[in-house]
């Protein structure tokens, strides 16, 4: 039997077709351009789920509370991948990533490690992941979690290692990493001294000698007093992000700025009513082809229980 051949542009066309089929809805009628629409089992379930990223494989990385798949009993969240499937146009059933990707909690060493790793960020060839965990946290100095890395050798991935100083720190938090359009730097959030106040936004470049450079806050447009993390910037410039600041929907929600040089953004936008709603509305992720947006949110409307993850077509996003 021939086997479809599967590109990142045809991602959401995929999408969009199956959807329409099961409605009966025509392409004249197309609904589902204008929707936002629930990822659907098997990636959400009755547990809650969050943070996600896409490789240009349709691969996906996400974190998931999910009891019945966790590495150990009580895990806070592991990180989960789900191959996409070009035949149906979705994803196939995600995959515990097991250990040592995921952690066991270790409180018996630190009471902070309780197993929590979240926020993974896989690079478009699919062969990194970054991500946030509580596997090395220490009460004292207070650290509750820091960034990884692990990169999939031989079709294995490898133990993760930590991304140490200047990317993670003992008093900055670290989290929500991202690589930016040039496929070098790497953004993630960190409370560390000299921000604008709570987690602000740092970049940094690849050194030459194997580490990073001193990573740079991405200044007032980016960060406020108010919660900012979790980068992710598409094809023409637009990062996405999350904040708190004053002008939103209410709880956390998804706004965009225009890169205007190395360290420089426009005015931040908040995306509109279509993402953005009363209850908390994080951590977006562009979807392969560029032309849809997915984020995780704990929405009542269409959900399957607990935080889901969640999608739209970006022509439904508000660029005011």
């Amino acid at each position: 039997m021939m086997h479809a051949i599967f590109t990142p542009r045809r991602t959401i066309a995929l999408l969009s077709t199956c959807l329409l089929a099961s409605s009966g809805h025509t392409a004249e009628n197309n609904w589902v351009e204008l929707a936002v629409h629930n990822f659907g089992a098997p990636i959400n379930t009755m547990w809650a789920e969050g943070e996600l990223s896409f490789a240009d494989d349709g691969t996906m990385v996400y974190c998931s509370a999910r009891q019945d798949m966790a590495v150990a009993a009580g895990d806070p969240k592991d990180l989960y991948i789900a191959t996409f499937n070009p035949e149906t146009g979705s994803w196939n059933t995600p995959v515990n990533m097991g250990l040592p990707i995921n952690a066991a909690p270790a409180t018996n060493v630190d009471p902070l490690r309780l197993g929590d790793d979240r926020e993974p960020w896989i690079t478009a060839d699919g062969n990194t992941i970054y991500f946030k965990s509580d596997r090395l946290a220490t009460t004292s100095p207070r650290n509750n979690n820091d960034l990884f890395v692990t990169r999939k050798v031989n079709g294995v991935w490898s133990t993760p290692e930590l991304i140490g100083f200047p990317i993670s720190t003992n008093e900055g938090d670290e989290h929500c990493p991202a690589i930016l359009q040039d496929g070098e730097t790497l953004c993630f959030a960190s409370r560390r001294e000299g921000g604008f106040g709570g987690s602000d936004i740092y970049c940094a470049k690849p050194d030459d000698n194997g580490g990073w450079t001193t990573p740079v806050n991405q200044g007032p447009n980016i960060n406020t007093a108010a919660e900012e993390f979790h980068f992710s910037q598409d094809k023409d410039g637009m990062v996405y992000f999350t904040s708190a600041r004053p002008g939103g929907f209410g709880g956390m929600d998804i706004w965009g700025a225009m890169q205007t040089g190395e360290n420089s953004w426009g005015e931040a936008h908040n995306l509109g009513a279509k993402v953005n709603t009363e209850g908390a509305d994080m951590c977006p992720a562009l979807m392969p082809g560029g032309s849809a947006i997915s984020w995780f949110s704990s929405r009542s409307d269409n959900s399957l229980g607990g935080i889901d993850i969640f999608w739209t077509e970006k022509k439904n996003l508000s660029n005011d």
